[in-house]
């Protein structure tokens, strides 16, 4: 999931437009402030919109729009674009079912150059993200191999007292159900047991966390510190989203909320130049 997510903005910014225009001036200063105009400027944004599309259907399967938008026909050339704008649906990253994800620029002077391999980045660049999940795409994600490390260290801290099986969750009516499986490392019964929690989530410091947790009365008197604690352990949505961070790539997520039992996600994107 890393791997595809971060390639959704490289393969977006990489912009093989086939212009003929003599180099000119590709610094931020001329860019940004000149007046630019060029009767094939819009010509040269409509190919690049489709060979951007046509890489995102190729890496993703999915059909994009694209918005993209230059200074330049031969700063375009090499890499240089101001605006970025690709919005999808129904998007397959990593075999996770992501029903919508839009990625737009915040910076307005982005340069990637593509004649290296692998691309360089030549600026820093932000970009703004939001995105939807449901809880096919939560439980996609908690039953890959990645997510057994998470188990595993839980039931490191958990030993002897009980072992996590695994973990999926249900959203019914705003609120996301928790289902763990567990047993006993000592005496095991025959069948796993299964103990179920209600959370809504917040964003504290850029971090997803547990909110409003609750727990059905049949568990008995149970504290909710701990089973918040448990929540944030098992951590089912911070995970799912941790594929926005990479060595070169960070997510910063601003605002998390259940709405028609979807999971609204938005935030930043902050991409590392390579010569910035």
């Amino acid at each position: 999931m890393k791997k595809n997510l971060l390639m959704l903005l490289i393969t977006g910014a990489l912009i093989i437009t086939p212009v003929w225009a003599k180099t000119d001036t590709t610094s931020k200063e001329y860019l940004q402030t000149k007046k630019h105009f060029s009767i094939m400027n819009p010509v040269a944004e409509s190919i690049a919109q489709s060979i951007i599309k046509r890489s995102l259907k190729k890496e993703t399967g999915a059909n994009f729009k694209v918005k993209f938008d230059g200074y330049t026909l031969s700063s375009m050339k090499k890499g240089i674009f101001k605006n970025l704008e690709i919005k999808g649906k129904n998007i397959e990253i990593e075999d996770i079912h992501v029903p919508y994800l839009m990625v737009k620029t915040v910076s307005d002077y982005n340069w990637v150059d593509y004649s290296q391999t692998p691309p360089l980045y030549k600026t820093n660049m932000t970009f703004y993200y939001d995105m939807t999940l449901d809880e096919n795409s939560i439980n996609d994600a908690l039953s890959s191999k990645e997510y057994q490390t998470t188990l595993k260290k839980i039931n490191d801290i958990a030993y002897p007292l009980f072992e996590m099986k695994g973990v999926k969750v249900r959203i019914l009516k705003d609120k996301m159900y928790i289902v763990t499986e567990y047993n006993f490392p000592i005496s095991p019964s025959k069948n796993n047991k299964t103990f179920m929690m209600t959370s809504d989530f917040k964003v504290e410091n850029g971090k997803i966390i547990a909110h409003d947790v609750s727990v059905h009365e049949a568990y008995g008197n149970l504290s909710l510190n701990k089973v918040t604690n448990l929540v944030n352990l098992l951590n089912p949505l911070a995970f799912t989203l941790s594929a926005m961070d990479t060595r070169k790539c960070k997510g910063k997520i601003e605002n998390v909320n259940i709405v028609d039992n979807k999971i609204q996600i938005n935030g930043k994107i902050f991409v590392k130049g390579d010569r910035a």
